[in-house]
């Protein structure tokens, strides 16, 4: 049982009505009392924010570039090539451009196996010419073909014609083909949406 102590003082100042000062109660437990058993701590656990699933659209894949890009490959090189297999795309070829892009080319595609003769109307850069035959070899390669000034009259642009027949004449940039160590002989090999056309 708790003991209570309690205790009032009475007191007297001048005559005046007493004054009662009480000292508050105090509870002491025995020191046999049992004493409560501790509030076990509960840890709570961090709130899991869960995003609110949004409804992106996915694009879909594009298509694996070997698979849609027309390409050649030829003496163990290959190039990303613009066709040029009708007579405006022929005729145009890559006239008026700036810049073929590093690893890219324009294969020309003709119906008959000639000596077919170039020119450099309305270029903007130098080219490596290559002749490739029907059996899709390397017939003729003309490197460093310079392009011409641009106030050249057309008569007076220079010619250029291989020195055996080809169907096909693949245009790079100027320093590819030797950079590239390609030789008469080596064989042409068309890839990607042009694989098994023309015979190659």
């Amino acid at each position: 049982m708790a003991l209570v102590l309690m205790s009032a003082l009475m007191a007297a100042c001048d005559g005046d009505a007493a004054r009662q000062i009480v000292i508050p109660t105090v509870i002491i437990p025995p020191t046999d009392a049992p004493t409560a058993a501790p509030v076990p701590t509960v840890a709570l656990a961090e709130p899991t924010i869960v995003p609110t699933p949004v409804n992106t659209p996915t694009t879909p894949p594009s298509p694996a570039p070997s698979d849609a890009t027309p390409t050649v490959t030829i003496g163990g090189a290959s190039f990303t090539v613009d066709l040029a297999d009708i007579p405006e795309k022929r005729f145009q070829g890559l006239s008026g451009r700036e810049i073929l892009e590093e690893g890219h080319g324009m294969l020309f595609v003709f119906q008959e196996e000639r000596q077919h003769t170039f020119w450099m109307k309305d270029m903007r850069f130098p080219l490596d010419m290559i002749w490739i035959t029907s059996e899709c070899t390397i017939a003729d390669i003309i490197a460093d073909v310079p392009n011409p000034p641009p106030d050249q009259k057309n008569g007076a642009l220079p010619t250029y014609s291989p020195s055996a027949p080809g169907t096909f004449v693949l245009e790079l940039n100027a320093g590819v083909a030797a950079a590239s160590g390609l030789q008469i002989g080596d064989q042409m090999t068309l890839g990607g949406n042009l694989t098994g056309q023309f015979g190659c």
